[in-house]
């Protein structure tokens, strides 16, 4: 009886073992998983020509997409109550041979953030078709955003060392319809078009931040 009684409560031990062991392994699976998704692949801080802090960029690589996500301080330079441009741009200008995020506030604003060089982009992409091309902020009545949103135009664990450019106005994605019918616009200056098919006309650069990939949130 005593030997039974044995064998009993080591079955039984086993059979509850066996469940702990699973539940466990459970607990990795999804903890890894949680990890991934909260844990950015790449970040930038955006900050104005003075320096002064704009916001935070993230950007997750998850199996389809990159998820963004932005947070927007209140700046001087960034207008509120309207849509900004917002574009991952190549990180280098070859014309200058500059790169990341320079500006000097004592000069015009149009010269901010040229080091940053254009649109991140794949030959013979025009505007609205850039890798770098994001959707416009919209900035609130009190001068901060929040956004979240995705792309699968491009890989987070791909950023390093290129930049993130806020613009000062609304981005037009390319979408100037012209023509001589009553709904469409006469074509314009040859310098209207050429910033359409390059930035969307979105104005002057009035924040931008270098992007590193990182393992850490």
């Amino acid at each position: 009886m005593h030997s039974n009684s044995t064998s009993s409560r080591r079955r039984t031990r086993v059979a509850v073992l066996v469940p702990v062991a699973a539940v466990a392994a459970g607990a990795m699976l999804f903890g890894a998983t949680r990890a991934t998704a909260d844990t950015p692949m790449a970040s930038a801080v955006l900050r104005d020509a003075n320096g002064a802090l704009v916001g935070r960029v993230r950007f997750y690589d998850l199996r389809h997409h990159t998820t963004v996500k932005v947070r927007l301080n209140a700046d001087a330079h960034v207008t509120a109550a309207q849509f900004h441009g917002f574009h991952v741009h190549a990180g280098a200008d070859a014309a200058s041979g500059t790169k990341g995020c320079v500006a000097d506030p004592a000069k015009a604003s149009n010269t901010w953030f040229v080091s940053a060089g254009g649109h991140l982009k794949d030959d013979g992409q025009v505007h609205s078709q850039h890798n770098g091309d994001l959707q416009s902020l919209l900035v609130n009545r009190d001068g901060t955003a929040t956004s979240s949103f995705e792309t699968d135009r491009l890989t987070a664990s791909d950023l390093e060392g290129r930049a993130i450019v806020l613009h000062a106005g609304a981005d037009n994605f390319g979408n100037v319809p012209t023509g001589t019918a009553p709904d469409q616009y006469t074509p314009n200056s040859p310098a209207a078009q050429t910033k359409t098919q390059n930035t969307g006309n979105a104005g002057d650069r009035v924040a931008c931040g270098v992007i590193h990939v990182t393992s850490e949130g």
